[in-house]
């Protein structure tokens, strides 16, 4: 069975992180991986402490106006991640005071760095003192730049085989979760992503592979199969159930349907029924390795085989049986370099609200360089 060894678990600036942690810890111990937990720290540009700019600023003669306040019947926003970030930059503000002028603009800056970057550890230390008691191997970093780039250099260096990092409410577009860095994550970095939703339950209790298999070329079936074994795996370890989805379609209905192609509905319905039977015996052919190799009998399971767009099916099943993750692939099969994230996996990640979990497949290559 498919086993992570080596997982990177990635905090964002929110007290949001505790679910991640545990569920992180709890695929750890059952697979007696190593977990290493990363954080970012705020960069602080050389431009916010450069006393020429200030000079500047103090001497231009604009008219404008400018307004620095809310109206007062709105509650400002948070500005700062926690109250440390904010006495850490209140810190920074009595180093500026004191020590512009006595210190260069680049010592200043970096001391200001190094002190974000102590805090940062500091904050890591608490969370890895409680996941080793836990008896876990684990380490932690503080990372630094834009954020899916860094993720993705740590993953080459180390080694990760799976990222951890939680879903982020995109702000404006009801019930999506997957942000900018989980995006660039899904469509870029060479290892498993899982994009955990927080809001979920603990523990894992239906579990849906999202396959697209090509009937009569199973050398392209490779990446249904890696989702097939991570979806069996985790299955079999959380003891949840487990949903298998495949949705088909017959490309010339539609054709015939606008009158665009003449064919008889008898005709047309012995086609569908035709395509239906072969992506069913297909299906049932690639799911039989899994009930011998991985006793797929011995714990629950549902297999849907669903005539439709799989942009629509998969997002409406999982709502509708209440899914905590669905594990898919966000890329062809060719394992193009830099290829984007395809068109149906984008809608579904558009849809959803459960965690997921998605998969390259091999030979795919990050067009993200160690340099």
């Amino acid at each position: 069975m498919q086993r992570f060894k080596n997982i990177l678990v990635v905090l964002d600036n929110e007290s949001r992180n505790e679910a991640l942690i545990n569920r992180a810890a709890t695929l750890c111990q059952r697979n007696q991986a190593k977990m290493t937990i990363a954080t970012f720290a705020d960069e602080v540009s050389r431009d916010e402490i450069m006393p020429d700019i200030l000079e500047e600023m103090e001497t231009d003669e604009s008219q404008i106006e400018f307004i620095e306040t809310l109206p007062p019947d709105l509650h400002s926003p948070q500005e700062f991640d926690s109250e440390e970030i904010q006495e850490l930059l209140e810190d920074v503000d009595e180093t500026l005071s004191a020590e512009i002028g006595v210190q260069t603009d680049e010592d200043l800056l970096s001391n200001i760095q190094e002190e974000i970057v102590k805090r940062k550890a500091h904050q890591l230390e608490q969370v890895i003192d409680f996941v080793r008691s836990l008896g876990i191997h684990v380490s932690s970093k503080v990372l630094h730049g834009t954020p899916f780039i860094a993720i993705i250099h740590e993953v080459l260096r180390n080694g990760h085989d799976l990222v951890m990092i939680t879903a982020e409410d995109v702000k404006g577009l009801k019930n999506v979760l997957f942000g900018t860095t989980s995006m660039h994550l899904m469509r870029k970095c060479p290892c498993p992503v899982w994009v955990f939703n927080p809001n979920k339950p603990k523990e894992l209790k239906t579990i849906m592979a999202a396959v697209n298999l090509t009937p009569f070329d199973e050398a392209r079936n490779t990446l249904d199969q890696k989702i097939m074994e991570l979806a069996t795996s985790l299955a079999h370890r959380e003891g949840c159930e487990l949903l298998v989805i495949h949705a088909w379609t017959f490309a010339l209905e539609a054709h015939v349907q606008s009158g665009r192609v003449s064919v008889s509905r008898e005709r047309l319905d012995e086609w569908i029924n035709n395509t239906r039977a072969i992506h069913k015996r297909s299906l049932k052919r690639f799911l039989d390795e899994f009930l011998n190799k991985y006793e797929l009998e011995n714990f629950k399971h549902q297999v849907y085989l669903l005539k439709g767009v799989a942009g629509k099916l998969i997002p409406a099943l999982a709502a509708a049986k209440d899914v905590d993750l669905i594990i898919m692939g966000t890329v062809s099969r060719s394992g193009v370099s830099g290829l984007l994230i395809g068109n149906t996996a984008e809608r579904i990640l558009n849809q959803v609200r459960c965690s997921v979990m998605t998969v390259k497949p091999d030979g795919f290559i990050s067009p993200v360089k160690l340099v």
